[in-house]
């Protein structure tokens, strides 16, 4: 079985209790609470995962109405936090979910409208290519067009990992030496790490959607449709800054 790169899905996969029989503890036996648990459906993942994406996609049309920019920092620092903590202490927690949800909001909106600022129309543009990416790795899994397996799992993994640390040195090249490494410049590096950065949050997708795919066959709790819908959220930020950002350096050429 392949793995996912994305902590939140990644974490979910190792937990006793999450792939044990609904009602059931990690050691096999009846927990207190099996009265009131049931396994998970697809119908909790759809409804779970599309109430984190209108909190998601809420936050981001307020910020940009109200003109909420400001509240960009504080609510990366919480999204950050948020995602960390729930990647490092995993649960199923609705209201941390959407807490991550509408910071991460507030963030894609300042962003949207400061690369729209420069280039009208670009937000729209990164909504439908998202979509569509969305959607069509979606229609792939279910049609079984695309395979996960596990080599091709760890290519995206290592591409992640690898992007991660450039970026982090072009951001420390940046501030402590005033160097430019080219990463996001929009020149022709710059380019193929958004392509290499869309392509390997595509593929998330479908990792993603091959563990949710294990949870319903595992029996956990419905209440880990919760955590599916916001590890789905955070490739789908990654997923849609990158388009963001390859859409404004193709408007610069």
């Amino acid at each position: 079985m392949a793995t996912t790169s994305n902590p939140a899905i990644r974490n979910l996969l190792t937990l006793d209790g999450a792939v044990s029989p609904a009602g059931a503890g990690p050691s096999g036996g009846t927990s207190p609470a099996a009265g009131r648990d049931r396994p998970i459906t697809l119908d909790d993942i759809v409804v779970k995962t599309l109430t984190v994406f209108g909190a998601l996609t809420a936050s981001a049309f307020l910020t940009v109405f109200l003109e909420l920019q400001f509240l960009a920092l504080p609510a990366l620092v919480a999204g950050l936090g948020l995602g960390i903590f729930l990647a490092v202490r995993p649960r199923p927690s609705a209201a941390l979910a959407l807490a991550f949800a509408v910071a991460q909001g507030v963030v894609l909106g300042t962003a949207t409208r400061f690369f729209d600022g420069l280039h009208p129309g670009i937000g729209t543009q990164a909504v439908v290519g998202t979509g569509c990416i969305f959607a069509g790795t979606l229609a792939a899994y279910g049609t079984r067009v695309v395979r996960v397996s596990a080599k091709v799992t760890r290519w995206a993994v290592g591409t992640a990992l690898g992007l991660l640390v450039l970026l982090l040195a072009n951001l420390v090249a940046s501030w402590v030496f005033g160097a430019d490494l080219g990463l996001r410049d929009g020149g022709i590096l710059a380019v193929v790490v958004s392509v290499a950065a869309i392509a390997a949050a595509s593929f998330f997708f479908l990792v993603e959607f091959e563990a949710a795919n294990r949870f319903l066959r595992s029996g956990a709790s419905h209440r880990w449709a919760w955590y599916v819908a916001f590890g789905l959220a955070m490739t789908l930020v990654w997923l849609y800054l990158e388009i963001l950002r390859l859409l404004s350096y193709l408007r610069w050429w």
